[in-house]
């Protein structure tokens, strides 16, 4: 068995740190769009600031990988101090709540706009976006340092930070997995309430006076919400089912078997996964950011795109930008959808 995992953790291991690299960098191209946008509403905000999410939890997952387990199991280098590693958990964890506190925030965000498409700025001010940003990034890292600290003779309170059973224990673990499955069903909510009142809106106005435009940008924004929602699904929910399944009293507790180091590898593999799927719906489904990618950054390493471009798929991007930005000028709003 050691031999098959040690195998696992030469290959799989430097493969995804790979992966963690490469969607740090298409992350942290999507966020640097932001400083080409003129007008940003608050969703576009909130979509910047998830991108610098996943870059944050792409990095923290990389250096854990790293410290954690190549570097003690393939290179045979022992820890001298658990402190480094648990600062890492605090981190990556915290990063999986920071994500679902965006992705309610955008909810809530896409439902204001599409409930109060003239004034919905009004309620959520830049100001108060930034501000909401900023209690998603602290929170979650801050609120858990402060638990890995609270335990005598563990966590931080040990010089070596040696004894980690606080971590361990069933009743904070599932006190984690039930605020992501309350913040999940939140956003849910969102969702179901926003495509309702898209389906109420296009049926009173359809007989006297239709806005196909209008429409369709609803449906794409329900839609980029809709796929954006589902990699987090798809990435995050098997990490915290197999969160659940280590903890203390649980059946997969401190067990050492090949088939748990092939678990731990596909969820980490289904969270880079995530991160490397939502910079491709940011630049394929969001009219500024694709703007971006492909006039100011791609066209410069193939020049071939260029050529593409004239045959009119980037310019139907722009197309269906334009009438954005008119509306938002006369209105005096920051309302770009999605």
């Amino acid at each position: 068995m050691d031999t098959i995992k040690y195998f696992l953790y030469e290959i799989c291991i430097p493969t995804i740190m790979i992966f963690c690299v490469i969607a740090a960098f298409l992350n942290i191209m999507v966020f640097i769009s932001r400083f080409y946008v003129k007008i940003r509403s608050a969703s576009l905000e909130l979509t910047y600031s998830l991108a610098l999410s996943d870059t944050w939890t792409s990095i923290v997952i990389g250096v854990s990988l790293f410290w954690n387990s190549y570097k003690p199991v393939v290179l045979q280098i022992p820890h001298g101090s658990y402190c480094f590693p648990l600062t890492l958990e605090a981190f990556r964890t915290g990063g999986l709540l920071t994500g679902i506190f965006h992705l309610v925030a955008l909810a809530f965000t896409h439902y204001m706009t599409i409930k109060r498409p003239f004034d919905h700025h009004k309620v959520l001010p830049l100001r108060t976006i930034h501000l909401m940003m900023l209690f998603m990034w602290a929170t979650p890292p801050i609120a858990l340092m402060i638990y890995f600290a609270s335990w005598q003779g563990q966590g931080y309170q040990n010089e070596k930070c040696m004894g980690i059973a606080f971590y361990e224990n069933f009743f904070f673990r599932a006190a984690i997995s039930l605020i992501i499955v309350i913040l999940i069903i939140t956003t849910t909510i969102f969702y179901i309430a926003m495509l309702q009142k898209i389906t109420e809106v296009r049926n009173k106005t359809a007989a006297t006076n239709p806005a196909p435009g209008a429409s369709a940008r609803g449906r794409r924004t329900v839609v980029t919400a809709v796929l954006i929602f589902g990699t987090f699904l798809i990435g995050w929910m098997p990490a915290s089912v197999m969160y659940i399944l280590t903890a203390e009293d649980m059946p997969l507790f401190k067990k050492q078997s090949v088939s748990i180091t092939i678990m731990s590898i596909v969820v980490l593999v289904s969270i880079m996964g995530k991160t490397l799927f939502n910079p491709i719906i940011y630049a394929t489904r969001i009219p500024e950011i694709h703007q971006f990618v492909f006039q100011k950054f791609l066209w410069r390493i193939f020049p071939v795109l260029r050529t593409n471009d004239n045959n009119g798929s980037v310019n139907r991007r722009q197309s269906e930008l334009e009438p954005l930005r008119t509306r938002c000028s006369n209105a005096n709003t920051h309302s770009v959808m999605l």
